[in-house]
């Protein structure tokens, strides 16, 4: 990609790689992941993400590498320790995390997007690798 990124090619590059499995998410393709998100967060207010994975452990380890990467500091987490499938959202903005079983196929972190304001960027992107900034 290249530094005159647009909106429109942020968003194609992240449906594109979007829910990639282990084999096709190469160091490339993952660059190409992170180019887009950064340039689409910068865009918008706040973000949401949402953490589908096999344990709790896991969906905290994935939350907390986006979450320093995007620059957001993680209030202490009192999760139940689920082992078999969780769903783990976490809104930066009420510093509140919402956790559930999950029972579907895919593994990987969404963002959703959020903006206060018209002229802002607002939407939701992923699956993302859930190892992407580690």
């Amino acid at each position: 990609m290249s530094n005159n990124l647009t909106i429109a090619d942020a968003e194609r590059v992240l449906w594109e790689l979007s829910d990639l499995d282990a084999e096709a998410a190469t160091l490339e393709r993952r660059s190409q992941i992170c180019e887009a998100l950064d340039f689409l967060t910068k865009q918008a207010d706040y973000h949401i993400f949402g953490i589908c994975a096999d344990t709790t452990q896991e969906a905290m380890q994935a939350l907390q590498s986006y979450a320093t990467h995007f620059r957001y500091e993680l209030p202490e987490a009192d999760l139940p320790a689920i082992a078999d499938g969780i769903y783990l959202k976490y809104n930066p903005r009420s510093r509140r995390y919402h956790s559930d079983n999950y029972k579907g196929n895919y593994r990987g972190v969404l963002l959703s997007l959020h903006t206060d304001f018209t002229d802002g960027y607002s939407g939701t992107h992923g699956h993302f690798p859930l190892d992407l900034f580690l």
